[in-house]
This record gives C-alpha cells, sequence and structure tokens, in this order.
C-alpha cells in the first residue's frame, strides 16, 4: 500500500466511522481498508473506542475527548514510522 493512502485512511478514521464524509470518500476509505490490514486493525481499535464512548456519553464523543484521542493516536503512529 503507498504511505499516502494509508496516512489518508488513518487520519479520517474517526469521519469515516461516523459517516461524516462523501460517498465518495467513504467507499475509497472502505476499500483502502479492506486491503491494508495494518489499517484495518487501527479501524477496529477506533471502533471498539467509539462504542465504549458511545455506551459511556452518548452517541459522540465529548469534544475534548475525541482531541485528545486523535492526539494520541497521532503521536503513537508518528512513533511506530
Amino acid at each position: 500500500m503507498p504511505k499516502r493512502q494509508c496516512q489518508e485512511a488513518l487520519d479520517k478514521l474517526f469521519e469515516f466511522i461516523d459517516g461524516e464524509m462523501s460517498d465518495e470518500d467513504l467507499l475509497r476509505i472502505g476499500a483502502h481498508l479492506k486491503e491494508c490490514p495494518p489499517c484495518e486493525a487501527e479501524h477496529e481499535i477506533n471502533e471498539k473506542i467509539r462504542l465504549l464512548v458511545s455506551q459511556a456519553h452518548g452517541d459522540k464523543a465529548p469534544h475534548q475527548l475525541r482531541e485528545r484521542v486523535l492526539r494520541t493516536l497521532q503521536m503513537a503512529r508518528d512513533e511506530y514510522k
């Protein structure tokens, strides 16, 4: 997988999970996830995070929590590179 496609998919996981993107982007990111096991693994982790947050706080994470989680995930990705 081209690194650029992986980075885009990972950067947009929460929007993908929440369906907050165009149909074209949903299809493109979804296709990438099906073809890329590391990105799909990250997607599954984020789905679990969303489920836990929704059980504790309703449908969406509070903005501050969401931003903190995104920063933490980005730092982990940067360390992995």
